[in-house]
């Protein structure tokens, strides 16, 4: 008997007023692996990983972890479950430090910027993705900009 994927999207439908962005889309990913979701422009991948990260509920299949059916209503959802979205498109504040950044929208409300900024740099550092907590993301290169976006999903 095979052992569950770590993630498996099965049969996904989603549908979009005149758009099938999605037909039956399949995707299993095991543990300890890497995949890219490849494609046209237009061909689904967003949707699918929107699905995915609970963004959007599909119309029909199913979304799996370790082999349990998921049902995420909300990114929250999915961010609980373990799941969360690294995007294509830089959501980041540019006046903002990389730890606000990296903080901002957090669950925790009152926040020391010492404790923030070494919370941040243990956590780059664990995953190599160092950076300096301290500097204003506008100064950062498009490079660390993606790092930043990374740690903010790895800190949820």
């Amino acid at each position: 008997m095979s052992q569950a994927a770590a993630v498996e999207l099965v049969d996904i439908w989603k549908r979009f007023p005149g758009v099938v962005a999605n037909a039956g889309a399949n995707l299993r990913v095991e543990r300890g692996t890497v995949h890219a979701v490849l494609g046209e422009n237009g061909a689904g991948k967003s949707t699918l990983m929107n699905v995915l990260s609970g963004v959007y509920r599909p119309d029909e299949g199913e979304v799996r972890l370790d082999g349990t059916p998921q049902r995420f209503h909300t990114p929250a959802d999915a961010l609980a479950a373990g799941i969360g979205m690294v995007h294509q498109e830089f959501r980041l504040v540019p006046s903002f430090t990389v730890a606000e950044n990296v903080v901002l929208g957090s669950a925790e409300r009152i926040l020391r910027r010492q404790d923030v900024e070494a919370r941040v740099d243990e956590v780059a550092r664990r995953f190599g993705l160092a950076t300096e907590p301290d500097r204003p993301v506008w100064q950062l290169s498009m490079g660390e900009r993606q790092r930043v976006e990374i740690l903010k999903a790895l800190w949820r």
